[in-house]
Parts: structure tokens; C-alpha cells; sequence
């Protein structure tokens, strides 16, 4: 094993010339020890290509999450490798280089979406950092300015009924800008709230991808169990709000499975005080659809090959 590659990378990771970082240090390299076969794995991974290599370069990252108990409850060693593998090896394989370099090279966000709200710019982007390493491998934010009002923590990998590559939420984290502002840009959207706002964004972004289903952690699937006593709980209940968007647990209780397609009630069903406001929610829908399909869709293979 290359342990003067790890030595490099746990590094960049931790500060040691502070004691208690010092001591995640020993302990990041103790682990890899304990587990080198899984760790040389990773590391060819990385190896076998330039891009890669750079990615793992900007994002040493990628090597903690596998170290630590971090996506979900209980995910194994295995489980953590082929994670980040199979969210790398897809992103290559449906997005092209750019893509990869801006996320995660030059650490960049992409814009999907662009409104404004009270004066400010009020958007929807991929981003990830490395703040965001312990619920995924790439995240999309909504932003008033430069603030984040909500994210969402994602990775892609194969899905629990093997029917190809799904999007699969670690985290829903929402906004310290208070009840009041949250309650204005409901207004102002006709009655969308901001969390749905950007679970619809995901949803649009899983289908541009190619995936076939999101899955989403619960309360019990939250990495935090594995650190939570038995006396304390998640103040936010993630399970309500996938059963509003139409998700239903799995057999597995860590995860829900949500539709990739929001369901949208029937005009003639509406009162005729609601439909006004519902069409006009219908044709933001529609916008922010065609927003995110026309700013993703140049960093796509298919639609260079389509060329």
C-alpha cells in the first residue's frame, strides 16, 4: 500500500500541528491500515486516469468519506468504496470532462436556475465542498444571494431493485434566515414552498441524468445514528417529507423511494379561487424544467454526441 500517497492525503485532511487534529491523523492512517485492501482500491481507482487523479488531488475527501461512518447507518467499508466509485464512474460516463473539472477540480458551482427575490439573486446550483462530504459527493443548493436557503446531499449509485443507476439523498439541510422570509418566497411562488422548490429541482436533475429512481435516508438511515445516543433524535423528521412527495418507505427502514415525477393535481379538481394560483405554480415548474435541462444538458455526453 502507498503510504506515503495516504500520509499526503491525510495531510491535506487534517492540521497536525494541532493535537486533537493530529490525533484524527493517526487515526485516518491506523484505519487505512486495518483495511488496506479496500483502501488500495480506492486508490487504483483514482490512479487510472488523469482526471481522476486531479479530482483526488483537489479532494482528499473522497478518501475520509470511506474511513469514516458517514452517507448512511451502518454502511460498510465495501458499501462506502463502491459509493464514491460509482458516483465518479457515472458522472464520467453521462457528463463530460468539464463537468467534473469545474464540480470538483476548480470547485465551481453550476447554475441550473436563476430568479430573483426581493432584490437579491435567488438560485439553484451543483456544488460540492468538502463541508458537505459526510451526507454525499455532490450537492444542489438553493442560494438567496450568498446564502444557502436549502441543500440537498446526493451521491448516484445503483439502486436497491438493480434497475439501473438512482439518485440517492444523505441529507435535506435547510435555512437559519427564520420562518418570515421562508413564508414571502412561498408567497411569491404561489404557494411552493422552498423545501419543494428544490426537491423539485432534484427530481429534474435525476431525470436529466439518466437515473431511474431517488432514494432518500430516513430519521433511522441518517449517518448520525451511528454517533446519536439512544436518547436523542433528529430534530427534523425526514420521513414526512418524503411521504409529501410521494415517497414510501423500503423494506430497508434507512431509506424512502420516491417517484422521479411530482404529481400534479387536476385542474378540474381545484376550486376555481386555487386554479388561478396553481397554473401560475405549474408554469414555474415548467420554467425552472426548462432551465435546468438547457443549463445541463451542453455537459452531457449524449447531447455532444448528439451533435
Amino acid at each position: 500500500m502507498d503510504y506515503k500517497k495516504l500520509k499526503i492525503i491525510g495531510k491535506s485532511l487534517y492540521q497536525t500541528h494541532i493535537a486533537k487534529e493530529l490525533k484524527r491523523y493517526l487515526v485516518f492512517l491506523g484505519r487505512c491500515y486495518l483495511h488496506q485492501k479496500d483502501i488500495k482500491d480506492m486508490l487504483a481507482f483514482f490512479a487510472k486516469n488523469p482526471l481522476r487523479q486531479k479530482i483526488l488531488a483537489e479532494n482528499p475527501a473522497f478518501v475520509e468519506q470511506v474511513t469514516r461512518a458517514f452517507f448512511y447507518k451502518e454502511a460498510t467499508w465495501e458499501e462506502r468504496v463502491e459509493l464514491v466509485k460509482s458516483h465518479v464512474s457515472y458522472l464520467e460516463k453521462t457528463c463530460t470532462p468539464e463537468l467534473l473539472e469545474k464540480l470538483y477540480c476548480r470547485h465551481e458551482m453550476v447554475d441550473l436556475w436563476v430568479d430573483e427575490f426581493q432584490g437579491k439573486p435567488l438560485s439553484m446550483s451543483l456544488l460540492f465542498h468538502a463541508g458537505q462530504r459526510k451526507e454525499g459527493c455532490l450537492s444542489l443548493v438553493l442560494r438567496l444571494g450568498k446564502e444557502n436557503l436549502y441543500q440537498i446531499m446526493f451521491w448516484l449509485a445503483p439502486e436497491l431493485k438493480g434497475r439501473g443507476t438512482s439518485l440517492w439523498i444523505g441529507a435535506l439541510q435547510g435555512t437559519s434566515q427564520g420562518k418570515e422570509l421562508i413564508k414571502a418566497m412561498t408567497k411569491q411562488f404561489f404557494g411552493y414552498r422552498t423545501k419543494n422548490l428544490i426537491f423539485y429541482g432534484v427530481r429534474n436533475l435525476a431525470a436529466v441524468l439518466g437515473c431511474k429512481n431517488i432514494y432518500a435516508v430516513t430519521n433511522q438511515g441518517y449517518y448520525a445514528m451511528n454517533h446519536l445516543r439512544v436518547d436523542r433524535k433528529l430534530k427534523t423528521s425526514f420521513g414526512d417529507f418524503w411521504q409529501e412527495c410521494g415517497g414510501s418507505a423500503c423494506e430497508d427502514i434507512r431509506f424512502y423511494e420516491i417517484p422521479l415525477v411530482e404529481q400534479r393535481k387536476d385542474m378540474a379538481e381545484l376550486k376555481p379561487s386555487k386554479r388561478a394560483n396553481h397554473r401560475r405554480r405549474y408554469e414555474l415548474m415548467d420554467k425552472i424544467t426548462a432551465s435546468l435541462k438547457e443549463n445541463l444538458v451542453p455537459y452531457l455526453r449524449v447531447s455532444r454526441n448528439n451533435k
